[in-house]
């Protein structure tokens, strides 16, 4: 049965929820992956990406700025502690894991196990170092993906290699996506989190 205009403009609208025939994360994803970008300003070094090429080394200023970035309340407290040749040594180390594609589970970890054995550096901002070296084969761990994908909350190395093939496994089902980052399906993700069950509210008639 149809509704008559005057129902309908008495329509409650939910913000953020789901529109009708089951549309969920997977669908927003399809949609919106594609069109996100998969590096953030703040993976550039002085204007480029060039520092990526280096496995030898990651800039200081970066690392710092990185990390600041994602976990902004560490940074003064125990990051300021990292020297270039202690962040450098790690780096390389943890590089060096990853010297082969596709990359494996093992490898994987074993890099962020490098990486936090720095201060301050825990697995989220670990995953953040990597995706800003490689955004087309890692993503940021972060709770609200956590919350969306149904899975535990703990972020451990372990986890994080169950997010990634969680990742991987959305990438590989769409055809939409063959050509996605994980960074734009992890992204993607964080912004799903971010609208659904965003509450309710009448809507006017001329909004």
């Amino acid at each position: 049965m149809k509704l008559l205009a005057s129902e309908i403009h008495k329509t409650i609208y939910y913000y953020g929820s789901r529109p009708a025939n089951n549309y969920d994360y997977k669908d927003f994803v399809k949609h919106i992956a594609p069109v996100l970008p998969k590096d953030d300003k703040v993976f550039f070094h002085k204007n480029s990406l060039e520092w990526r090429n280096n496995r030898d080394e990651i800039p200081l200023e970066l690392f710092r700025n990185i990390c600041h970035w994602k976990s902004p309340r560490l940074f003064s407290k125990y990051l300021l502690n990292n020297t270039a040749d202690e962040v450098n040594e790690r780096w390389r180390n943890a590089l060096q894991k990853l010297d082969k594609l596709p990359f494996q589970d093992d490898a994987i970890m074993h890099a962020l196990d490098e990486l936090v054995v720095l201060d301050g550096v825990a697995v989220p901002t670990a995953s953040a170092l990597l995706t800003a070296w490689n955004p087309d084969q890692f993503g940021i761990i972060d709770f609200k993906v956590l919350a969306v994908l149904n899975q535990s909350k703990d972020k451990n190395t372990a986890n994080y290699v169950t997010y990634r093939k969680e990742l991987l496994e959305l990438k590989n089902k769409q055809k939409e996506l063959n050509n996605c980052a994980l960074r734009q399906i992890e992204l993607a993700l964080w912004y799903y989190y971010s609208i659904q069950d965003a509450g309710t509210r009448t809507r006017s008639d001329n909004e």
